[in-house]
């Protein structure tokens, strides 16, 4: 899990980028996540083996995912749910950087 890979001061500096930097598009939210949870990687082959369980998130990185979307305020007021639209856009956001990142790391050398 993210929390769990996470430094204090990483904590910090997360919170300052979300303050600063990232609009609350639903998307850009997925993106976001996915990009600290890769970066915060020891292990290549976690990130190989998730991008095998396309489309499916594992349940627990999902929550958390979610979890961290619902502070981009994009919780329905009614229900306190995520709307469905937004949970595909979110999932989809954390989706293209997993697949970027794993393309990345399959790419040939340049010259």
């Amino acid at each position: 899990m993210l929390a769990q890979l996470t430094s204090a001061e990483q904590r910090w500096a997360d919170r300052e980028e979300d303050i600063t930097t990232v609009g609350g598009d639903p998307f850009e939210v997925g993106q976001v996540f996915a990009r600290r949870w890769t970066e915060r990687l020891t292990d290549s082959v976690h990130l190989q083996h998730l991008s095998t369980e396309y489309p499916r998130i594992p349940h627990r990185i999902d929550g958390e995912l979610l979890r961290y979307a619902a502070r981009f305020g994009l919780l329905a007021h009614k229900d306190d749910q995520i709307d469905e639209h937004d949970r595909y856009a979110i999932r989809a956001g954390f989706w293209r950087e997993i697949d970027a990142r794993t393309a990345a790391e399959h790419a040939p050398a340049g010259d």
